[in-house]
């Protein structure tokens, strides 16, 4: 699996900005960081299953106090190796990322906040 970098704009859970987002995922462990702030939130694998698209929709439908972010990206799948969509969720207690393909989802649990980014 090759590392993914991307950006979502929204309001920063540290600061309360509305700003870019940079989100990093690596095979064992991803962040988000505020490109405003530097706030940064880690998180580190927990379970790599097969799922069922259901599990993903359920997830997205809990209500929590920061909003829930749905993201995709085209990428090859790190199972099946499929190129096709990965939908990636993004809560405060972790973030999901599943191949549309064979269903391949990997979890990630929320670790740590560094508030300001390793300053």
């Amino acid at each position: 699996m090759e590392n993914w970098k991307l950006s979502h704009t929204t309001k920063c859970y540290s600061c309360g900005k509305v700003a870019d987002q940079i989100i990093e995922i690596y095979p064992n462990q991803a962040l988000v960081k505020c490109i405003n702030c530097n706030a940064t939130r880690y998180y580190v694998i927990k379970k790599a299953d097969i799922e069922d698209e259901n599990s993903l929709k359920e997830e997205v439908g809990v209500k929590r106090k920061y909003d829930n972010w749905v993201l995709q990206k085209d990428i090859d799948c790190a199972r099946c190796g499929h190129f096709g969509p990965q939908d990636i969720l993004i809560t405060e207690n972790g973030i999901y990322v599943r191949c549309r393909h064979c269903g391949f989802t990997r979890y990630y649990r929320y670790h740590i906040h560094d508030p300001v980014g390793g300053k």
